[in-house]
Formats: structure tokens, C-alpha cells, sequence
């Protein structure tokens, strides 16, 4: 599971060029919002010169396509990155019914079949199952800022306006064993406020965050590893597990069933893997 996405606009050469040194799990090249109409073709050409000539090294490369409803803009996208070495791309304004459409033409385009669908409207929220349950689909990312504007809502640092939008992505991914994305923190400079928005998509089951900011990524980071106390709880818990042989014991004065074991080892196995 990765922790950090990090979008990078495709028209920038700078970030493109430093993309793997941000030290983010992921990064979004961005062909969509975060470019001008204008300079969208800037973008795909600069990403096609960038990725044919630079293999990013520890660091897994995405790119935010166009929409696939806009056609002219989705298919241009695909030509411009037909045969390089991604690892996937982002959906924007996903929903169930494009999802085949979108393989068909990944495949045709010599890409991966390997989306992250971005939920940002609130009809498609109603299909998150839908959407989840596809083989194609190995990630769901919310697109908070665009969903608030369609409600004509604003973006609080509590966001209870986009509780019910988290839940229901958490629950879908996780029912399916995908990877649950939360939105971006959008200011740039208030660490306090991102590490609490940080903490609350830990504490709601999110495996990671998207980030808009180079700077956010360490503490994302942060915040996505469990403490020394829960690493060294975890570790008492799969010890006394493997001493009694069993799943079912006290410790602490606690009961310790299967659940617990399962999620403790679970948390080892995550700590490990990113030793």
C-alpha cells in the first residue's frame, strides 16, 4: 500500500525532472485540471520526452488522464503515452459504465490496465461497489475539492461535508482489496492542519493520501506509520500468539482473539516492507 501520491503538473519540466527524488510512494503526472487547456499538449509532450529517456527509480509514476467523457482530450492522452513505462493512470470523474471503454483503450495504447478511479461527483458515489469490484480498478482516490463544489459546499479542516464521500470509499475499497486514497490537503503551508486531516483518514481506514505539495510528503508519511507503542504492542501480541500457540489468550488483562492477531501481524508485515 502506498502512503503519498503527489500530483505534479505535466507542463512543468522542473517537477517532471525531480519527480524521484520527492521521496513520495507515488506520483500523478497531471494532464487534467491542474493544466491549462492551452497547455495540455505541452504536457503530453513534455511527460512522452521526459518518461522515454528517464526511468524514475523507487517510485511508482501515474498520470491524471483527461476525463474519459472528453474524448478528443482522453484520446490524445493515451497517444501521447502509448508504450511507456507507467504504472497506471488516474480516472477523473470515474463511474462504472466507462471502465471497460477505458481497458479497451489502455490496451489498444499499450498500457497497463491499472486505474485509480478518482470520485469526485456525487452521483458516482452510489457506485463505489461497482467500481471497486472491477479487476481494472486497483485504487479509489476522492476528489474532495471537486465534489464540494458540485454540492456548492466549502472545504472545512473538520470535513464532515465529505464524511459520508470518505466512508463510502473506504468501505468499498476495503471490501474489495483495494487501496483507499483520500484527497489532497490544499494549503500549502499549514502543517498542523495537514497532519490532523492526515490523522483523521488514518483513523477512518485510508491507506494513503494524495498531496499537492512536495512538502506534505514526510509528514503524510508520518502520519501513515504506526507508532513505536502500536509497533511494540503489535509485537508482544504475535509473540504471546506464537508462544501459546493460540489465537485466543490474555495479555494485559485484555482478551486477545483472531482478529487482533490477524490485524497485529498485518501491521508488522506494513512496517516491514518499508524497512
Amino acid at each position: 500500500m502506498r502512503r503519498s501520491y503527489l500530483f505534479i503538473p505535466g507542463d512543468v519540466p522542473s517537477m517532471l525532472q525531480n519527480l524521484d527524488v520527492f521521496d513520495a510512494d507515488a506520483v500523478i503526472i497531471d494532464f487534467e485540471d491542474g493544466v491549462h487547456p492551452d497547455q495540455k499538449e505541452d504536457a503530453r509532450q513534455l511527460t512522452r520526452a521526459f518518461l522515454i529517456h528517464h526511468t524514475p527509480r523507487n517510485v511508482a509514476v501515474f498520470v491524471r488522464v483527461n476525463a474519459f467523457e472528453e474524448t478528443a482530450w482522453f484520446q490524445k492522452d493515451l497517444k501521447a503515452l502509448s508504450g511507456l513505462p507507467i504504472t497506471g493512470i488516474v480516472l477523473p470523474k470515474a463511474h462504472p459504465k466507462d471502465v471497460p471503454h477505458v481497458v479497451k483503450a489502455l490496451e489498444g495504447a499499450q498500457l497497463p490496465s491499472y486505474i485509480l478511479a478518482l470520485l469526485e461527483t456525487p452521483e458516482v458515489f452510489f457506485h463505489a461497489h461497482d467500481l471497486a469490484s472491477h479487476k481494472a480498478i486497483q485504487g479509489l482516490l476522492l476528489g474532495g475539492e471537486d465534489l464540494t463544489q458540485a454540492f456548492g459546499i466549502p472545504r472545512t479542516l473538520e470535513g464532515e461535508e465529505i464524511l459520508f464521500a470518505r466512508s463510502t470509499i473506504v468501505y468499498a475499497a476495503k471490501a474489495w482489496q483495494k487501496e483507499a486514497i483520500d484527497t489532497p490537503f490544499t494549503t500549502v503551508d499549514d502543517r498542523e492542519g495537514l497532519l490532523v486531516d492526515a490523522r483523521k483518514a488514518v483513523a477512518l481506514g485510508f491507506s494513503g493520501k494524495a498531496a499537492i505539495h512536495p512538502n506534505h510528503i514526510e509528514d503524510l508519511h508520518d502520519a501513515f506509520a504506526p507508532s513505536s507503542a502500536a509497533i511494540a504492542a503489535a509485537e508482544r501480541i504475535v509473540k504471546r500468539s506464537e508462544t501459546l500457540k493460540s489465537m485466543r489468550f490474555s495479555l494485559d488483562g485484555k482478551m486477545v482473539d483472531k482478529p487482533v492477531v490477524e490485524r497485529a501481524r498485518a501491521l508488522l508485515s506494513r512496517v516491514s516492507s518499508r524497512r
